[in-house]
């Protein structure tokens, strides 16, 4: 069988797609494996990939799952890489300018009540956004970068309720308890920016618009 033309290997990508490869570069790095394959295959291209998807499946979806679980650990180190940067450094300093200013003319009671209300505008406008972009652009997701949310989220989630009351109840000075409100706001920035520098990435490498 000759070389596959644009055409068939859209028509692989689909397959891939039908089958649950949802992410856009794991789905092109096993369009080309699978499209290797074919190459080398007697009969018409959709005979060949219909039996190819049909004895391979599970195997797919199991390098997929593999795939999905090394992604979510690149999105991790990447994240940490730039929670120890000067970037979140400069983030945090700036933040806990903000919530001390706050601090020194309301008071701790309306500076907490002033954090927790950001955290709460930010989690849920978060959560709405990826939605839009799951709902929007679902060919279009990239592995690293679709993973690190739903990685951080329940991180994020422990950062903002259990962890918030308990610091708020701990007999320890109002300063290091400002900080750590800082910290959790600068740490949301953070991963949001993160995830901006993956997508960005990751048009740039495969050329998605």
């Amino acid at each position: 069988m000759d070389q596959l033309t644009h055409e068939q290997i859209i028509a692989v990508d689909k397959a891939l797609w039908d089958i649950g490869i949802k992410f856009l570069d794991i789905r092109i790095e096993m369009t080309d494996h699978v499209a290797t394959a074919i190459e080398g295959m007697d009969r018409s291209f959709e005979m060949n990939l219909k039996k190819y998807i049909f004895e391979n499946k599970k195997e797919l979806k199991k390098n997929y799952s593999q795939f999905r679980v090394n992604a979510s650990i690149k999105a991790v180190k990447f994240l940490f890489s730039n929670i120890i940067s000067l970037r979140f450094l400069a983030i945090l300093i700036s933040v806990y300018a903000l919530v001390f200013g706050e601090y020194k003319h309301e008071g701790f009671e309306e500076a907490s009540s002033w954090v927790f209300t950001v955290l709460f505008m930010f989690l849920p406008l978060t959560f709405m956004y990826i939605g839009y972009i799951n709902f929007t652009q679902s060919t279009k997701l990239f592995s690293t970068a679709e993973r690190l949310f739903p990685t951080i989220s329940g991180v994020a989630y422990l950062m903002v309720i259990p962890l918030k009351s308990i610091v708020d109840k701990m007999e320890i000075s109002d300063f290091i308890k400002l900080f750590y409100y800082a910290f959790v706001i600068s740490f949301f920035i953070i991963t949001g920016f993160t995830y901006r520098l993956l997508t960005k990435f990751y048009k740039s490498r495969y050329q998605v618009i």
